[in-house]
């Protein structure tokens, strides 16, 4: 690659994908084998508990493999212009000449406070720092951590090569800059913002919440008064023997999983135009599925 193309250096990603993905199959183990307890359970209230723990470890799972996407596609990018930083969702373009300095966190003379919640693949946040103003972490591991001071705040990151990347800086300066980068920034709530003011996203994604709600309450309410159910018919086409009633909350248990991954789903389309239409096609989805669980409820309670 020429020097005035550019260089593109990317963060280590064994350890933290690894770790992500360790996470992400307990958490979907633990769930899935608390869901299958759950209808194994004769006591009533061992069911909700179940249910419940199952419901609560899914909850993270999107998180988890959201962390684990954006470490597998981050990559800071060196350019004669400039220096694009990518890390999921985030972006960050700095024109060459507004980059002040770039040196190892280890020769600051003091202790650079992190983040909270950082994990191996994900050191990610902002600190105010008295020394250096705002701190941005875009790294994946704190023991390599490279500062990049740009005008307004500095960014730690962590290139597998620390030294190239200086080296490939300094080429860069040495050269100088033709037509500096635009500066640009995108922040994932700067997009969540924008998926919200697409307005029949926003009421794709207002009709499945609020149908996924309504979904809850008729089956809570319904609950006291059904001490028990079928959950449907055996290859004979018979009803299978009855249940206690709180069995039925797996409707609408199943209905906030299924809104919460098709919300995810479809923001990770809506990022590309040419993809929109899936991410409308799976809201869609995430209002007519509370539908078909709604009437599913009913017929179960009052047959």
């Amino acid at each position: 690659m020429a020097e005035d193309e550019g260089q593109v250096f990317y963060p280590p990603r064994r350890r933290g994908l690894i770790f992500h993905l360790l996470v992400g199959v307990i958490l979907l183990g633990g769930s899935l084998g608390c869901l299958i307890l759950a209808f194994n359970q004769p006591q009533e209230g061992r069911f909700v508990l179940l249910l419940l723990g199952s419901a609560g470890l899914f909850a993270p799972l999107p998180w988890v493999f959201y962390r684990g996407y954006a470490l597998m596609n981050a990559f800071y990018r060196l350019e004669r212009d400039g220096l694009r930083l990518r890390w999921g969702l985030r972006a960050e373009d700095i024109p060459l000449p507004e980059i002040e300095w770039v040196r190892p966190a280890r020769e600051l003379g003091f202790s650079l406070p992190l983040p909270p919640l950082i994990a191996p693949g994900a050191v990610l946040g902002s600190r105010k720092v008295a020394e250096l103003g705002t701190v941005e972490f875009m790294a994946s591991e704190v023991d390599a951590l490279l500062l990049v001071a740009a005008r307004d705040r500095v960014f730690a990151i962590s290139p597998q090569d620390g030294r190239a990347f200086n080296r490939a800086f300094q080429r860069m300066i040495e050269l100088g800059s033709l037509t500096p980068l635009p500066p640009y920034s995108a922040q994932p709530a700067a997009f969540a913002r924008r998926v919200w003011d697409d307005r029949p996203a926003r009421w794709f994604l207002i009709a499945g919440l609020i149908l996924t709600v309504l979904l809850l309450i008729v089956v809570a309410l319904a609950i006291p008064s059904t001490p028990s159910v079928s959950l449907g018919f055996d290859a004979q086409g018979q009803p299978l023997p009855p249940v206690p009633g709180e069995q039925v909350l797996l409707l609408p248990v199943l209905g906030i999983l299924i809104y919460l991954v098709n919300l995810l789903a479809g923001i990770y389309f809506y990022r590309r135009e040419s993809d929109r239409p899936v991410a409308f096609l799976l809201w869609i989805a995430s209002a007519f599925t509370p539908l078909l669980l709604l009437a599913a409820a009913v017929i179960l309670l009052l047959s």
